[in-house]
């Protein structure tokens, strides 16, 4: 209920809100595109066989 008065009085609030919305939309997307391309690396790494020869790099470099 709040929220309605809140959107109903105030143009700027819901600017925000919908550049939230579009912000959202806009990171969906590239995690989507992000996992895509790593499915796609991974099959040509299968593919061509040369996983065997790579070091991983899991990114912890500061566990203890």
């Amino acid at each position: 209920m709040l929220m309605k008065w809140i959107n109903r009085q105030s143009p700027q609030h819901r600017k925000r809100e919908k550049e939230l919305v579009q912000a959202s939309g806009r990171v969906t997307v590239t995690i989507a595109r992000y996992k895509n391309m790593s499915e796609e690396i991974q099959a040509e790494i299968q593919r061509n066989r040369f996983a065997k020869y790579l070091v991983y790099d899991r990114g912890d470099h500061h566990a203890h």
